[in-house]
């Protein structure tokens, strides 16, 4: 909430035509899939399934234990290849914006899935836009633009990431559509109190369904709805991610699984490093009546056949 000094700042100070630096930002959400976070979130509550600990019963402080590791935010950078669907914004405009806007507002939830798999919870992240009004540059001066973005996808700094988790995950197909909204309300604790409803539902079914009979469905269709509350001020940290293994990570690595006609649309990329065209290979296994393995062993044989010298092979 340090956006509400900025604002009471520019109310204060700002001349008319003046430039407010960062001039606007933009609050993201994405669905994420972390297993590993999941699970070592869930195996802090179940410390508390103890009923021998020194001869102590901790089951008692189990519920409570639970509910406060799944309303609390993780901060802390992240892989950008557990993120199953691409972010939806909400932009604000610091010259303009109220400091009643602030207090509350709900952010619209659209997420088309890319994988099939798990919804573990939200990520979030946002970034900054410093470009100057036309009416604060001097005569004859360019404007110009500069951005910065928290994203995972960018260059790590001290904001890093957030992720919140669901207390239950959300099987995903995909191309299926995740509808519902995200609402953000000021607390006490000068942060804010984060809630959401979220249902999965097919592209097709999504195109159907207005926002009067979602609201219904939301209440409704239990077995694919996920409701999340979680306290911004109670946030812990999480610094295990440290780079991507790999430059070859794949999505089934993390049980994420790409449909069949984007999984084969992989081999028609342009060549490879090697400098031969993957659409070549693909186009000559098709041609071949027989197996992938009859395939393979021919090709072997003609390659030794068309070389002078066994031993090359």
């Amino acid at each position: 909430r340090m956006l509400e000094s900025f604002i009471y700042a520019r109310d204060k100070f700002l001349r008319p035509g003046g430039a407010m630096m960062p001039s606007a930002g933009t609050i993201h959400l994405a669905p994420l899939s972390d297993a590993a976070l999941w699970n070592e979130t869930i195996t802090k509550a179940r410390f508390w399934q103890q009923n021998d600990f020194y001869n102590v019963d901790l089951n008692p402080y189990f519920a409570p234990a639970f509910e406060e590791y799944f309303s609390s935010p993780v901060v802390g950078c992240f892989s950008p290849t557990t993120l199953i669907g691409d972010s939806v914004v909400h932009e604000v405009d610091f010259h303009t914006v109220t400091m009643a806007e602030l207090k509350e507002f709900t952010i619209p939830i659209e997420w088309e899935i890319k994988y099939t798999g798990l919804m573990h919870g939200v990520a979030g992240w946002f970034d900054l836009a410093f470009v100057p009004p036309v009416s604060s540059l001097h005569p004859g001066t360019q404007p110009s633009a500069t951005y910065m973005s928290t994203s995972p996808q960018s260059t790590a700094t001290h904001w890093q990431q957030v992720r919140m988790l669901l207390k239950q995950p959300l099987a995903v197909n995909a191309g299926q559509i995740i509808r519902g909204s995200i609402f953000m309300k000021v607390n006490d604790q000068r942060s804010y109190d984060i809630s959401a409803k979220l249902i999965a539902l097919d592209a097709e079914e999504s195109a159907l369904v207005s926002n009067e009979a979602l609201a219904t469905m939301l209440n409704t269709q239990k077995s694919r709805v996920r409701t999340a509350l979680w306290y911004l001020h109670e946030q812990i940290y999480n610094y295990a991610y440290v780079g991507e293994p790999s430059d070859m990570v794949r999505p089934e690595a993390a049980n994420l699984y790409l449909p069949v006609d984007s999984l084969l649309a992989e081999s028609a990329l342009p060549a490879g490093p090697q400098g031969y065209a993957r659409t070549q290979t693909i186009s000559s296994v098709e041609a071949v009546g027989g197996s992938l393995t009859d395939f393979v062993v021919n090709a072997a044989r003609n390659t030794m056949e068309s070389s002078n010298s066994p031993m090359e092979h």
